[in-house]
């Protein structure tokens, strides 16, 4: 199965958004940036028990890919005036739904691979009232 790391992740977000163009490499600095904002999506994705890393390693199995790179865009769009804050909130909830999708295919039980620590969240977190 392919995988890819944090960084590979950033650097597909930054191009997805249009920040950087499809052949460029980010700075460092952007780079970091990015990283440390899809870190803590992915936090925040564990905790309302979206599944996106398999087993302990930070690796993200292909098929997460682009929908995981598109949600974490959305939590940067507002910061580059790419779109509102309000119309990314809806996106992200969008978003979440395709990810829950995505690890629960055809109605089956949602897959059991966690965030890259053993700590589970909230499992009906609400975006519009917390």
């Amino acid at each position: 199965m392919t995988t890819y790391t944090q960084a590979e992740l950033a650097t597909r977000m930054l191009k997805d958004l249009g920040l950087i163009g499809a052949e460029e490499t980010p700075s460092a600095v952007d780079l970091e940036w990015a990283e440390e904002t899809v870190a803590s999506e992915i936090m925040l994705l564990a905790s309302l028990d979206l599944p996106i890393w398999n087993g302990s390693e930070i690796s993200i199995p292909q098929e997460y890919l682009t929908l995981v790179s598109r949600r974490c865009g959305l939590a940067v769009a507002p910061s580059f005036g790419l779109m509102s804050q309000d119309k990314a909130m809806a996106a992200m909830e969008f978003a979440e739904r395709n990810l829950t999708i995505l690890a629960a295919p055809r109605g089956s039980v949602p897959l059991l691979s966690q965030a890259n620590d053993s700590t589970r969240g909230r499992s009906n977190y609400n975006w519009t009232t917390g």
